[in-house]
């Protein structure tokens, strides 16, 4: 990642313009723009164009989307009044989704452009696959998120930062059907992928993505979409370059053990008192409360976490989460903390030790200097890419891949977690949503998870609304999706609405 940071700068200075959403560059007419053609003449500026796309990542993967992801779910919630954790979001408090909207497309729009800077290059054709192909898979996860998190949005992937004309247009696009973009960029990533390093992305230098993110992306998509042969097409390449489950190690999954064998795709985060530091806030709101000026959280000891640690309103989990663990379960102590070296925490310990524990070691940040969290923020590993196998082959009909797929993340867990025999398909769907949240809770997929089973409402109205009273008062079925923010629709002059939010 520190190459990639070199390389950045350099970006920086051709991408300067790019420091808002399309939208806001309208506020006022810019000067000049960038020429691309006049840039992209050697492989190393190719290069510096195809970091630049990596910026944006930052002002996305980082405490807003894990609180809009994670904290507003069946397992867990964050009672801190913010209008994102009690469903007060609206068009015009967007919470936010007005941060990530931004972030996204001013990403969209730099891929778009280091894109068609690539393709109009006099590198040779040898050369432009592989570079084209990684900023098109960073352009993927841009849209992937967009259209998660607001579902239908416009979708573009023209240079338009070429010329203002060009800017209009973007601005004033309506929304475009979910599954339309995703269809599109399924194909566009199924080009292109075979031109990117075929390995783990643990493999590849600078923490660059590969074809694996590229795959991961094309299976999320498709499920989204009810694809299941896209799907499992990805997954089965995916497996391919990872083997077994069974080699990778559970800590691995810990936000502080960066890029490990089993991840396919972190944003790279790091903080050092002197020089580069890219830091997020998320351990702030995952970690028991600290005593002032000592290392004791929520009274114990822990050393490894310091005496500096600035502590949030943790998010706390919900008696539904709570129960789908098996006290034996060696995930249960790493995503749930009841204990530190067999010490009890006193809220879980109150009230003959049925009270809530703490959000576990797996998001702690070790010597977190105030709220500066080092750590890597972890979007997509093998094991979430196994259980989106079990479950397209599950869709399918195929019993004898899908109860294979589950079992390996369960056997990884323990040995006798496996299931013996296959219990129907809509019990087994509903045991590969119980072992998404065992294996990946925190890891920015649960709210979007629970949307596209077309579940939010009722899993949400089901569990957290029941425990905390201001969700049960605001929580309404449009919430499955953010409303897109008024700002960008008084600027799009109507063409974009929110239907589902006005009509309430």
């Amino acid at each position: 990642m520190k190459k990639i940071n070199i390389y950045i700068l350099i970006a920086l200075a051709v991408f300067s313009l790019c420091g808002s959403s399309c939208s806001k560059f309208l506020e006022e007419q810019p000067q000049s723009f960038t020429n691309s053609g006049s840039f992209y003449q050697t492989k190393a500026e190719a290069l510096a164009g195809v970091n630049a796309c990596y910026i944006k990542l930052y002002n996305v993967f980082n405490e807003n989307l894990m609180a809009a992801t994670e904290f507003t779910t069946d397992l867990t919630y964050l009672d801190n009044g913010g209008v994102d954790m009690t469903f007060g979001i609206s068009p015009s408090n967007p919470g936010v989704g007005d941060d990530i909207w931004t972030a996204a497309y001013n990403g969209i729009m730099i891929c778009n452009a280091t894109i068609a800077g690539i393709q109009r290059s006099p590198l040779a054709d040898s050369t432009k696959p592989a570079l084209i192909g990684e900023a098109a898979t960073m352009r993927a996860l841009y849209y992937y998120v967009l259209t998660s998190m607001f579902g239908d949005v416009p979708y573009y992937t023209s240079d338009a930062s070429a010329n203002f004309d060009g800017l209009i247009q973007v601005a004033q696009m309506g929304r475009m059907p979910a599954a339309a973009t995703r269809d599109s960029l399924i194909a566009d990533l199924k080009k292109w992928a075979p031109a990117m390093p075929q390995t783990r992305s643990s493999s590849i230098a600078n923490n660059r993505v590969g074809a694996a993110t590229a795959y991961m992306l094309i299976g999320k998509m498709a499920l989204w979409n009810k694809e299941w042969d896209e799907c499992i097409a990805a997954m089965q390449q995916l497996k391919n370059i990872y083997g077994a489950l069974s080699q990778y190690s559970l800590t691995d999954t810990w936000f502080r053990n960066k890029n490990k064998a089993e991840s396919i795709f972190e944003v790279q985060y790091t903080y050092a008192a002197t020089g580069i530091a890219k830091v997020s806030h998320v351990a702030c709101q995952l970690t028991p409360t600290r005593a002032t000026g000592k290392d004791v959280y929520d009274g114990v000891s822990i050393p490894e976490l310091g005496t500096t640690a600035t502590v949030y309103t943790s998010a706390t989990p919900t008696k539904y989460f709570m129960s789908l663990y098996d006290t034996t379960d060696p995930r249960r102590n790493m995503i749930l903390a009841y204990t530190y070296n067999s010490t009890w925490f006193n809220r879980p310990k109150s009230g003959n030790y049925t009270g809530k524990p703490w959000m576990g070691p797996k998001f702690w940040c070790p010597n977190m200097a105030t709220a500066n969290d080092g750590n890597n923020q972890k979007v997509f590993r093998y094991a979430d890419a196994l259980l989106m196998l079990a479950e397209a082959s599950n869709e399918k009909g195929d019993a004898v891949t899908a109860m294979a797929a589950l079992n390996e993340v369960k056997a990884r867990a323990k040995a006798s977690f496996v299931l013996t025999s296959y219990p129907g398909k809509d019990a087994f769907l509903e045991e590969v949503k119980k072992e998404r949240a065992r294996e990946l809770t925190g890891e920015y997929m649960r709210r979007w998870d629970l949307a596209r089973w077309g579940t939010f409402f009722t899993a949400v109205e089901t569990t957290a609304a029941a425990e905390l009273a201001v969700i049960k008062t605001n929580l309404r079925p449009y919430h499955e999706f953010y409303p897109i923010p008024q700002a960008e629709v008084d600027r799009s002059k109507g063409v974009l609405t929110n239907d589902a939010y006005n009509k309430q």
